[in-house]
């Protein structure tokens, strides 16, 4: 796909460039007040999954012969559902909260919140995974309410399923606690950070400071976006997020490092050319993006076709990991093509000046230029 670009310098619109994706994460952020404030959570406001905000999860076993056909599956998860969700199980909680522990719980506090299901293995062992949220920690910090409801939770689907000692693990229940769940994000945000740090080194090494500035502002931006649109279309938040984050974060630097090498080429042939003149870092920018937009293009619309494949076909693990990618790669594109450049004139341009007055001062004492080098 050829592309042909605009005769304005797009690098020097930066100040459009950069309200575009303030206005997002303004949306997000007023999303997320009104679910934290509607719900009193500030788990709602991001829609945490149970991997970081802790959990239970029902396996329950039912072969494939009743949930192979969607319409199957539909009608066990209903049931699953329902019981989950049952007003005499709540009440049995909210009663054992009053006498035992002298809590308070409103009933609707207890009922499960379903945050994913999905069919797992196949055959005889074909079963349903129904992950749930745990009671507030505002209401039950050690999970012993809990552990209650979901000891009754499973007796009502022991009873449903008519389970036997012949057949005793075809219901089964595990929970995540939040000590886990707190651990899962701090590893998340380590690697996350670690990431980072190496893009850095590794661009500051392959070409400047100011590159690998400008590209790590920008992927912050696209993972700062990522979460945007996560919050807004009340996607899931679990390591499955994460996991499409790094994706992105990886994905994202490879428009952004063509784009840089093409503005040293650039650079290089502006300096030999006007070996004593100061450069124009925008008009660089822009042509060194003229020359690599179709290729950012092209690869972006390749890697969009087949994300958005498994977004659509896949299950609802899939999906998880597929939306956030798909903003992602918009956000990549769109940092890499106008921010990043952006980013690295304005920094370039102010470190120009500053050697320029101490040029004119004689307190300057720089390096050969390239052109003097080669």
């Amino acid at each position: 796909m050829k592309i042909k670009m605009t005769k304005k310098n797009i690098a020097k619109m930066y100040r459009i460039w950069f309200v575009i994706p303030a206005v997002i994460i303004l949306a997000a952020m007023i999303v997320f007040a009104g679910f934290a404030i509607k719900d009193k959570d500030i788990n709602s406001g991001m829609n945490i999954g149970t991997d970081f905000a802790g959990g239970s999860i029902v396996t329950v076993v039912l072969g494939e012969d009743k949930i192979g056909a969607q319409a199957g599956f539909d009608a066990e998860l209903d049931k699953i559902v329902a019981v989950l969700q049952n007003d005499e199980i709540a009440q049995q909680v909210v009663d054992k909260a009053r006498e035992e522990y002298e809590v308070t719980l409103p009933i609707d506090a207890v009922k499960a919140n379903v945050s994913y299901s999905q069919r797992s293995d196949s055959g005889a062992n074909m079963s349903i995974i129904v992950k749930y949220d745990n009671i507030s920690s505002t209401y039950d910090s050690d999970n012993s309410l809990t552990n209650l409801r979901n000891e009754l939770i499973e007796a009502r689907l022991e009873e449903m399923y008519e389970v036997t000692e012949d057949n005793a693990s075809m219901v089964t229940m595990s929970n995540i606690g939040a000590t886990a769940s707190r651990e899962m994000v701090k590893s998340a945000v380590l690697a996350l950070v670690i990431s980072l740090a190496l893009i850095l080194v590794y661009v500051v090494i392959r070409f400047e400071p100011w590159s690998g500035i400008a590209a790590v502002i920008a992927l912050c931006h696209d993972v700062a976006i990522m979460l945007a649109f996560t919050i807004m279309f009340r996607i899931q938040i679990n390591s499955s997020f994460i996991a499409a984050m790094i994706t992105i974060v990886a994905y994202s630097i490879n428009n952004t490092i063509v784009i840089f090498d093409r503005v040293r080429e650039n650079n290089r042939a502006e300096l030999k050319l006007k070996p004593n003149s100061a450069l124009d870092n925008f008009e660089i920018c822009d042509r060194s993006l003229k020359q690599t937009m179709t290729r950012c293009v092209n690869t972006t619309v390749t890697t969009l076709f087949a994300i958005v494949v498994f977004a659509i076909l896949g299950a609802a693990s899939v999906r998880e990991f597929a939306l956030p990618v798909i903003f992602g790669l918009f956000a990549g594109f769109y940092s890499s093509v106008f921010m990043s450049p952006a980013l690295y004139a304005l920094m370039k341009n102010a470190s120009d000046k500053r050697k320029a007055k101490k040029r004119a001062s004689g307190t300057y004492v720089g390096q050969k230029s390239q052109a003097q080098k080669d």
